[in-house]
């Protein structure tokens, strides 16, 4: 009985030994880093800018939040990457990406974030609604960023303008994590140079 008691003892040691020397994949992190080209984002004014825009926390569900990269299938199922992860959340990392490109517009006197405690003319409302690696049914995917902005006159609290901005962009084979950051990366710089034509 002893003996038996070793044995199960000694078979869950090796059993114990044999999971902990399995190798995981290492864990990738990845950022937002779009190719902003400061031609198309500047304009010539002829009278120098006096409003101040500031920009508020972007709204998003719950998946869009967090530092997963999100996918999802054309049957509603949606998951996270196991060994990939945005180094920040992507309502996070999305500010200071709409800032430097607006203020690089030259329509502002400045573009300040929602924590200043400056005064601001305009005040930019936003909410992430897709943020995700897309999955389509015949095989194809694509980086999906889905986002809705208010422009709103802080004088009167009234909404000057209002709009969907939807991007697309093909992810090549094969269908992964980084695939999906690269075209996801393609598709901010298309939002961002949108947003600013549209503010224009």
């Amino acid at each position: 009985m002893k003996n038996r008691g070793y044995l199960l003892l000694a078979v869950l040691l090796i059993g114990i030994t044999g999971c902990a020397g399995e190798k995981l994949p290492p864990l990738s992190t990845y950022t937002l880093s779009p190719q902003l080209n400061s031609s198309s984002l500047s304009q010539t004014r002829e009278t120098k800018p006096v409003r101040i825009l500031m920009l508020g926390r972007i709204r998003s569900l719950q998946a869009f939040s967090g530092s997963e990269i999100i996918y999802h299938d054309s049957k509603y199922g949606q998951s996270s990457y196991a060994y990939s992860r945005w180094s920040d959340a992507p309502v996070t990392m999305l500010l200071p990406i709409f800032q430097e490109a607006l203020e690089k517009s030259g329509r502002y006197l400045a573009v300040v974030p929602h924590s200043s405690q400056s005064q601001s003319d305009l005040l930019l409302e936003s909410s992430l609604l897709d943020f995700s690696h897309s999955i389509n049914a015949d095989g194809t995917s694509d980086g999906v960023i889905r986002m809705r902005f208010n422009l709103l006159d802080n004088k009167t609290k009234r909404v000057v303008g209002s709009r969907d901005f939807v991007a697309k962009v093909p992810v090549a084979p094969p269908m992964n994590a980084a695939g999906a950051v690269f075209a996801l990366n393609k598709a901010v710089t298309i939002i961002t140079q949108e947003l600013i034509i549209w503010l224009r």
